[in-house]
């Protein structure tokens, strides 16, 4: 018994993979060994010799070692590093390589040939790093920000779900208004709210970033939220450099955003659906398209799926998909409905472990 259990966690083993750091200050890649006492990620070259002392995570970059909640806690946190997770049989060394040739070339296709390593970070910030004074200027609770998922979209360095409302003093003396919320790191480290209030929408004729918009990117704007293709736009205004980008339309606020296609998070799997050639190459152009997955609770769901710049990936378009039948779009609709109904029922989890100061 004992032969064999060795014997399957060797077999376990042969088929993870280990964990590199690339450090975007010293712009090298090193293993990944652990944290220090102060929560530091601790690290060594890329050499054969150490690579038994890296961390083993599985191909889907899940951590195979159990180093508790601080390292989760230092790899959630934003920080100077990306993570990626490389096959047990390629040398640190040649690793190591890979990692900085591809982040240091400007080649569409070499970003790609590394992005299936890539371990994105969930969180990009830390619900105890938030500024809670600031929200109180504001007149903003973190119960208010708990609500409807907004804070947990805001941590991962995206805009809250909802507008909130904001009261505030300026020149003219004490504002109100509705507005989106994300969070940002300040030049001293410290995080602090990012307000985002309704705008103008822009008109056709008008210029986003060099790139003028027709009365079909209006329409695509104003139904799925995003443009649909990838048309240069201004990347650098002191070089006037153009790249091909993706462009999407808040549909509260009417804020655009733009996303260099190089350097998107192109994906082939949506959930347990697996993208075709011709798909895959439709959604790395910007198009929509329609996918069935299996969800969480087993059921079968299709809707369109289309590359957003606001939420710089994959989006589900759901009753916005131009791709579904109008009975399959009233059914989701519904769907949509009764959640949002429970959860407008349940009352508000209240917190005390993080209070505005």
């Amino acid at each position: 018994m004992d032969q064999m259990n060795t014997a399957q966690q060797e077999q376990a083993v042969d088929h993870a993979c280990y964990l590199m750091a690339y450090d975007k200050k010293e712009k090298r890649a090193k293993g990944v060994t652990g944290i220090d006492a102060d929560g530091n990620l601790t690290l060594e070259e890329a050499a054969g010799e150490n690579r038994h002392h890296f961390m083993k995570v599985d191909r889907h970059g899940n951590i195979l070692s159990n180093f508790g909640k601080n390292f989760m806690y230092q790899f959630n946190n934003p920080s100077g590093f990306l993570f990626y997770h490389m096959p047990k049989d390629t040398k640190p060394e040649v690793a190591a390589q890979q990692i900085e040739d591809c982040l240091h070339s400007e080649d569409e296709s070499a970003h790609r040939s590394l992005s299936s390593h890539r371990i994105y970070n969930e969180h990009l910030f830390n619900e105890r790093e938030i500024d809670w004074r600031q929200a109180e200027r504001y007149g903003i609770t973190p119960d208010q920000l708990r609500y409807g998922n907004n804070l947990e979209r805001m941590l991962q360095g995206r805009q809250s779900t909802s507008l909130v409302p904001i009261r505030f003093e300026s020149e003219l003396g004490r504002q109100r208004g509705d507005a989106k919320l994300s969070l940002y790191r300040s030049e001293d480290g410290s995080v602090k709210f990012d307000v985002h209030f309704v705008r103008r929408a822009l008109r056709e004729g008008e210029e986003f970033r060099g790139y003028k918009l027709t009365a079909d990117d209006i329409k695509n704007l104003n139904t799925t939220g995003n443009l649909g293709h990838t048309p240069e736009l201004i990347v650098d205004y002191s070089t006037m450099e153009t790249r091909p980008c993706y462009i999407s339309k808040d549909p509260l606020t009417n804020e655009m955003f733009g996303l260099r296609r190089d350097r998107a998070n192109l994906v082939r799997k949506v959930k347990d659906y697996t993208l075709s050639e011709q798909e895959f190459n439709d959604y790395v152009a910007g198009k929509e398209v329609k996918v069935t997955f299996t969800s969480a609770n087993g059921k079968k769901v299709t809707t369109g799926v289309q590359m957003s710049a606001a939420e710089r990936g994959m989006e589900f378009l759901f009753e916005r998909s131009t791709t579904l039948s109008p009975k399959e779009k009233e059914s989701m609709r519904q769907a949509h409905a009764s959640r949002r109904t429970q959860r407008e029922n349940q009352p508000v989890k209240r917190s005390n472990s993080i209070k505005p100061r």
